[in-house]
This record gives C-alpha cells, sequence and structure tokens, in this order.
C-alpha cells in the first residue's frame, strides 16, 4: 500500500439530506394543494430551477454565482462564498445565499435544521429573509442542529424571495455550514376539483391521451381482482397509442402486470394503490421504448422470504427497457427488490420516489444496464442494500454510466447504503446515508460473487452518518474492499464522513487495489481508527481529521 499526501489543510461541506415520502426531486406534492421543494434535491446546475437561486450577498444587494462545473458548486470567481448541492460558505466580502422564488401567491412553511460541519471557528450567521424583511436568524457555532422557528404559514405574492443567508461572523475560517431548507408551498386558490375516491379525497382529473383503467372493468376498493381489466386497457392504449389512466383508489392484481411500451399512471401515491396478491408473482414489469410508471402506490397484500431471490416477486423489475422512467411512485414491501433494472436497460430514470420494507435491495441496477439515472429518492428499511449498482462476469458486459444522486437512504437497511459492486463510471452524489448495518459507501470487486472489476467511481457531496453498525463486520463509514479482480480511479471528494459505529474508512481486500483519492473530505470520528488503508495507492489531499 502507498499513501500520498499533498496538500492537506481545506475543509469540505456537505448537507444531510432529509427526505419525505412526499419530498421529491427538488418539488414534490405533499398534500392536496401543496407543494414541496427540497433545497438538495432542487439544486441545479442551472439557476433558477425548481424555482431555486444561488447568490451572493453584499450590504442590500444581491447577486448571482457562477456554477464552477469543476467543483459542481455556484460560486465567486473560483472562491468564496459558495453554495452546494447541500452547503454553503460565506466569504470574507460576500455572504452565501441560496434563494427561493414564489411561484404563484401564497403562504409557506419552512423546515430544515442548520449545523456547522465542526465545532471550529467563531461560528456563522443564519438568516432567513423575505425580500428585505428578517425572519429569522441565530448564531450558530456547532455541529448541534438548529430548528428555525416562526417561519411556518407566511404569506407570500408571486416573486417573493425566500433568502437563506450563510453570513461570517468575523473571520471564514470553518464556516462550512450544513443547511437542506425545505419550503413547503401553498397556492393562495385551491386547485380545480378532480376525481373523488370513497374518503373524499381529490385525485388529478385523467389527462390526455389516457385510457381510464375503469373503462375496462376495473373497481375501485371493492376487494376483487381488477388484473384482467388492467390488460385489457394496456392491449387497447397500445392500439391506440396512448396510456393508462388509473385513478384514486385501491385496486388488486393477481399475477404479473407487464407494461410492454404503454405507460401507466395514477393519481397519485397517496390515493392509487396498487396491491399485489400473489407474493411470487406479483412484479410490475416494464419493457420497450419510453414505458412510464408514475403517481401511485405498489404493494403486496402479504410477503415470503426472499428464498431465491426471483425476479417476479420484486415490485417493479425493469426488463431491458430504454428511455423508461419510474417517478413518484412509493414501492412498499416485496419478497425481493423494490426497483430492479436488468436485461441492459437503457437511458433511463428513477426519481422522486420512495422505497421501503422489501427484503431485498431496495434499488438495484445490473445485467449491463446503462445510462440510468437514480434521483430524489427516499430509501429507507430494507432487506439489503439501498442502491446498487452490480456486474456479475456470467452476465457479460458491465454496468456502466450511472448517476445516483441526492438520494435519502439508510435508516435501518440491513445491508450497504449505496454499493458498487463491479461496474464503471458511476457518480455518486448529493446523497444522504444514514444508519445501515454495513458500509454507507461501498465499492467492491467480490469474489464471492464473481463480480466484474471498478473503474471510475466518483464520489462526491454525499453526508454518511453513523453507518457500518453491525459486528462482526464493523464496517467502516466508506468502504473499498477488493477479494479478486481490479478497483482503479475511485474518487472521494467533499464528502461529510461521521459518526462511524465501528470505525471511519477503510480501502483493504486481497484484490488489486489501484488508485484511491481522497479529496477536501471530512471525517468526524470517536470510535475506532479514523482510517484503515491496507491496499491500494491512497492519494489524500486536503482533508480534515484523518
Amino acid at each position: 500500500m502507498k499513501i500520498k499526501y499533498l496538500v492537506s489543510s481545506a475543509l469540505v461541506v456537505t448537507l444531510t439530506m432529509t427526505a419525505t415520502f412526499t419530498g421529491a426531486f427538488g418539488k414534490a406534492q405533499a398534500q392536496s394543494g401543496t407543494q414541496s421543494y427540497s433545497a438538495s434535491a432542487g439544486y441545479s446546475s442551472t439557476a433558477g430551477q425548481d424555482p431555486w437561486r444561488y447568490q451572493k450577498l453584499s450590504g442590500t444587494v444581491f447577486s448571482d454565482l457562477g456554477y464552477n462545473s469543476a467543483t459542481r458548486r455556484w460560486d465567486h470567481s473560483g472562491s468564496y462564498p459558495w453554495v452546494s448541492s447541500n452547503a454553503g460558505h460565506p466569504g470574507k466580502d460576500f455572504d452565501s445565499v441560496r434563494t427561493w422564488v414564489a411561484p404563484a401567491d401564497g403562504k409557506i412553511s419552512i423546515s430544515g435544521t442548520v449545523a456547522k460541519g465542526d465545532s471550529l471557528g467563531d461560528g456563522i450567521r443564519a438568516i432567513i429573509q423575505k425580500d428585505s424583511v428578517k425572519l429569522w436568524s441565530a448564531h450558530v457555532t456547532s455541529k448541534a442542529e438548529v430548528t428555525p422557528s416562526g417561519v411556518s404559514e407566511v404569506p407570500v405574492k408571486q416573486g417573493a424571495k425566500i433568502h437563506f443567508i450563510i453570513n461570517r461572523v468575523n473571520s471564514i475560517n470553518n464556516d462550512h455550514t450544513l443547511w437542506n431548507p425545505r419550503v413547503d408551498f401553498t397556492p393562495a386558490q385551491s386547485p380545480a376539483a378532480g376525481i373523488s375516491d370513497s374518503s373524499g379525497a381529490t385525485a388529478e382529473t385523467p389527462p390526455v391521451n389516457h385510457l381510464n383503467v375503469e373503462g375496462f372493468g376495473a373497481v375501485a376498493n371493492d376487494n376483487k381482482d381488477d388484473y384482467a381489466a388492467f390488460v385489457a386497457a394496456l392491449d387497447q392504449a397500445k392500439k391506440e397509442g396512448k396510456s393508462v389512466y388509473v385513478p384514486a383508489g385501491s385496486f388488486h392484481l393477481s399475477r404479473i402486470l407487464t407494461l410492454d411500451g404503454v405507460s401507466l399512471k395514477g393519481a397519485g401515491p397517496q390515493v392509487t394503490t396498487l396491491i399485489s396478491t400473489n407474493p411470487e408473482n406479483g412484479s410490475i414489469d416494464m419493457k420497450g421504448v419510453g414505458v412510464q410508471l408514475r403517481d401511485l402506490k405498489h404493494t403486496y397484500s402479504t410477503v415470503v422470504p426472499r428464498g431465491n431471490g426471483a425476479n417476479e416477486k420484486n415490485s417493479i423489475t425493469v426488463r431491458g427497457a430504454s428511455q423508461f422512467l419510474i417517478d413518484n411512485v412509493y414501492v412498499y414491501k416485496a419478497s425481493t427488490a423494490g426497483i430492479l433494472v436488468q436485461g441492459q436497460a437503457k437511458q433511463g430514470v428513477i426519481s422522486n420516489s420512495r422505497v421501503e420494507a422489501t427484503n431485498a435491495d431496495g434499488i438495484h441496477v445490473t445485467d449491463g444496464s446503462s445510462y440510468i439515472t437514480v434521483s430524489g429518492n427516499t430509501v429507507k428499511g430494507v432487506g439489503d442494500d439501498t442502491i446498487a449498482v452490480v456486474s456479475y462476469l456470467q452476465d457479460g458486459a458491465a454496468v456502466h454510466h450511472v448517476t445516483i444522486k441526492d438520494n435519502d437512504t439508510g435508516y435501518g437497511s440491513k445491508a450497504r447504503g449505496i454499493a458498487v459492486v463491479g461496474g464503471f463510471h458511476v457518480d455518486i452524489q448529493g446523497n444522504s446515508v444514514k444508519d445501515t448495518n454495513m458500509a454507507g459507501i461501498y465499492i467492491a470487486v467480490e469474489g464471492s460473487y464473481n463480480t466484474a472489476n471498478v473503474n471510475h467511481i466518483h464520489i462526491n457531496n454525499n453526508v454518511v452518518d453513523h453507518t457500518g453498525i453491525s459486528a462482526p463486520q464493523k464496517h467502516p463509514n466508506a468502504l473499498v474492499y477488493a477479494s479478486q479482480g481490479s478497483i482503479d480511479n475511485v474518487t472521494f471528494s467533499n464528502n461529510m464522513f461521521r459518526n462511524a459505529a465501528h470505525r471511519g474508512l477503510g480501502v483493504w481486500g486481497d484484490g488489486n487495489i489501484k488508485n484511491i483519492y481522497f479529496t477536501k473530505n471530512t471525517l468526524i470520528n470517536s470510535v475506532g481508527a479514523n482510517t484503515t488503508f491496507s491496499n491500494g495507492i491512497i492519494h489524500l489531499m486536503q482533508n480534515i481529521g484523518f
């Protein structure tokens, strides 16, 4: 093992992303008429998206920062202040500002705690300001989380600007600040009436170019099998080049439901539920080009043990689809995986969804799939890894070009947080991983599963908090491991690793581990070794706590 130390002095900032079921990638419907805008999930390299802006403040003048593609931050001429997907740092002459712009008249409620990245320095002033009126401020001096008060039910006019300001006290040293505000916005006027279920909940009016499944004999909330009606609706929709709409209510499916180039849309995961009644054959399978599954909940009435891990008992299985979309879907319970992508599927997106209580991985990408984006999801309490990229040598082509960003994961999940076990060109950015039994971030080649080599993995701007809980494994918060094959060009940058259950960071194994880079990371660790580097060529630059 070789360890190369470069300049060591800088700092890193990241922000715990707190997502809820209603929290989507930037914006989601939290309740009827209410939209939630998450700072971390809505982060973009384009100002004004969802509708966030990234600014600096001097006196009373706000001006826009520039986007730095190398650091993936908005900054002032490559220096302070800056705003990242999940943090901010003031400068000597300018405050760091994240700004939300009201899309219409209404009311807002603001949530999300503020904390320093460490307890050094003289602290910062955190300020919430509506246009020129200060709503709240606090002097934040440590890692202890501070909750803003008095920022609920605040009236706003269209175009009103809500500024989240990080202001230096004296020195800017150690002023990296963790702040993930969420704005819940309720328009002044209620949306037009739609479809109501028996409980009185209002659902979306069926969109244009959709066939309503009720027109083919499906009946909500009658506890009878609706499978035949769904098949008939999908068949007719394919003939007409349309999609299928599922209104509010619960619908039962006795077999695997296949979406072959036909999209299925519900009225929202709060009101539309598909219940699979056969725990061995209940997957929603997605095939073809451009297939979409959106705005509904899928669950099983009962589940069976994971056993052979058959894909027929997943919640959702993408079978070689291209240009697919899974968005705003709530997966609750499955005998195996929540969402599995296989068969060299490509150019797909899994976004704004929640996966919970599965017996295997929450989201699993495998079998040569490529150009897949997994963003803005919440994965909690699953039976294995929360999000995994896995390439088995027996499958031939390895998984490649996968982006895993702005997800909120862990919460008692039984294995790793985010894992890459064979594959290349995988970006892991802006995620929160918390309370997993094994490593929060796991990059590996495993002989026991005969997985492929690993190359070009970038892990940046993530927060990994209290992972590796299980003994005797005693995984660190992040682990690079090879028992066969090779791992090369793995880069950890601008991450926060804290509160490890047994030890901080690790690189080990008998395989051929080459270049592993740690740059501008912060490690806050009080249990076990800070680092266990027993293999590989380790490059260290500007880290804290190593």
